[in-house]
């Protein structure tokens, strides 16, 4: 990626944090980059575009720590619990990113915002936590329910959970954020111990 196309999909997530995509204009986007507007419509198509790649990016980067978090363990639930504060804490540290898709209105368990929807990043991102739903279910960790389900209903945890950090002004602790957010996933998914 070349300089300025970096500089620019920086400040565009910036701007997009805080005016969301829609409220966004491209002089802002230049500005914040510190570029002339022709410069930056010589580098981007549009700010749809650069609504696409800013997703693209981050959720290529998203994918590859949550395979990261799996493979780092043997066990289920362990695997489990790492993809989900990963995949948490990613969006922590990139509490401009995490704005962005608050901002842009969309249930994280319904799918991606229409404008990158097609894209493979729904199906891969949920192939992994429905793999250890599957494993989970057939080991009797966690509760047999549908396993489309099981995995939007995490999603939604994690979406709330991320949204109220951003709400009550981002202060909360990341490990603070995340150990709530495991207590949950337990409470919610897994089989009472007898």
């Amino acid at each position: 990626m070349s300089v300025y196309r970096r500089a620019i999909v920086e400040a565009a997530e910036r701007v997009f944090a805080q005016k969301g995509a829609d409220g966004s204009r491209m002089q802002e986007i230049a500005a914040e980059a510190g570029i002339s507007l022709g410069t930056l419509y010589g580098v981007i198509d549009g700010k749809k575009s650069l609504f696409f790649e800013i997703h693209k990016i981050r959720m290529r980067e998203l994918l590859d720590c949550i395979r990261d978090a799996r493979d780092a363990h043997q066990g289920t639930l362990e695997s489990h619990l790492a993809v989900l504060r990963q995949g948490a804490r990613y969006f922590l540290e990139r509490p401009d990113f995490l704005r962005m898709c608050c901002r842009d209105g969309y249930g994280w368990a319904s799918g991606f915002a229409p404008s990158i929807q097609g894209s493979d990043f729904w199906t891969e991102g949920t192939s992994i936590p429905r793999e250890l739903f599957v494993r989970g279910v057939a080991e009797g960790i966690y509760v047999d329910e549908d396993l489309d389900l099981l995995v939007r209903k995490m999603l939604a945890l994690k979406q709330v959970e991320l949204m109220h950090w951003v709400e009550t002004g981002m202060n909360t602790n990341h490990e603070t954020v995340l150990d709530r957010l495991e207590k949950q996933f337990i409470r919610a998914f897994c089989k009472p111990r007898r």
